[in-house]
């Protein structure tokens, strides 16, 4: 089975373009992703460096496509889970991500 992205770590600092729906439930601000692993990860989590826990992390529900300042993001409906995690998973920049297997 081929290995595929299960959980994106961003760093967004100050909740940026995040939409806290007040049921549990937030949608992510806009993030550039390959379709690929936009259509695969299962968790997202928010820190605001990669040195600290995450402050909004979950499973996601729901993906879509949006264009953002002309260009193709990607942006996610996450059911919010309590448990603070640490930074994870390869990657550059302000993303980390974490395979399967």
């Amino acid at each position: 089975m081929p290995r595929r992205v299960i959980a994106m770590h961003f760093v967004c600092r100050d909740d940026l373009n995040v939409v806290d729906h007040g049921n549990g439930t937030f949608t992510t601000g806009v993030w550039r992703v390959s379709e690929t692993a936009a259509r695969s990860v299962e968790r997202v989590a928010l820190h605001t460096s990669k040195g600290e826990r995450s402050y909004r992390q979950g499973r996601v529900l729901r993906r879509e496509q949006v264009l953002y300042e002309g260009q193709p993001r990607w942006r996610f409906l996450v059911r919010a889970e309590e448990q603070r995690l640490p930074w994870s998973g390869g990657g550059t920049g302000e993303k980390g991500y974490v395979w399967s297997g």
